[in-house]
């Protein structure tokens, strides 16, 4: 299935739980709707990687986003809280992938060449699992708004409505716990050069 026609889904928290609800007792249609939102939110989860870089083929999106989905499909019935299962989901297979990507010996002459032209310095080292680790220290309401922005690719009046907060108050807290990440990450890069010299 080509998840690209997932492009523009909106809904909202009360939608989804709602449609989650429905599923779960057998509600067939709630099932396929339910079905488009999670393809569409891994794709765009999976998308962001390869945009970052991280994942190289587009090809590795789509089976990411199919395991995701799979997954989905065959646990939905014992799932308790959709949206901590799926942000879960999504970042243990991107992590999986991501180290299983890192052991292969060998890489394909176009990938080779991507890799050696984005390489730039040691404090490339810091990869998805620290700054994971770094996020998990945050406050859980920070940690909720940078997951909500970065994983879900939501805008901050998305956010806002989720939490039940002003616009405003929302992008404050993101971009004080932005700087604070920054300053996290200074230090740890800090460490990691320091090490090699």
């Amino acid at each position: 299935m080509n998840y690209r026609q997932f492009d523009h889904i909106n809904f909202t928290q009360k939608e989804l739980e709602s449609l989650f609800t429905s599923a779960r007792a057998g509600d067939s249609n709630a099932f396929s709707k339910l079905s488009g939102i999670v393809r569409h939110i891994s794709y765009t989860y999976f998308l962001s990687k390869q945009r970052q870089g991280k994942i190289i083929n587009i090809e590795d999106v789509d089976d990411l986003s199919n395991n995701v989905y799979l997954s989905f499909a065959e646990q939905y019935t014992k799932i308790d809280n959709l949206e901590f299962w799926l942000r879960r989901v999504l970042f243990l297979n991107f992590i999986n992938w991501y180290k299983k990507s890192k052991l292969k010996k060998t890489t394909d002459i176009e990938d080779a060449y991507y890799l050696e032209t984005t390489r730039s310095d040691p404090s490339d080292s810091i990869d998805a699992e620290k700054i994971m680790f770094l996020v998990n220290k945050l406050g859980e309401e920070k940690q909720t708004i940078i997951k909500m922005r970065f994983f879900e690719d939501m805008k901050f009046s998305e956010i806002a409505q989720n939490l039940g907060k002003s616009e405003d108050a929302i992008k404050k807290m993101f971009y004080r716990s932005i700087e604070e990440l920054k300053t996290k990450i200074f230090f740890v890069t800090f460490f990691i050069l320091a090490s090699l010299y």
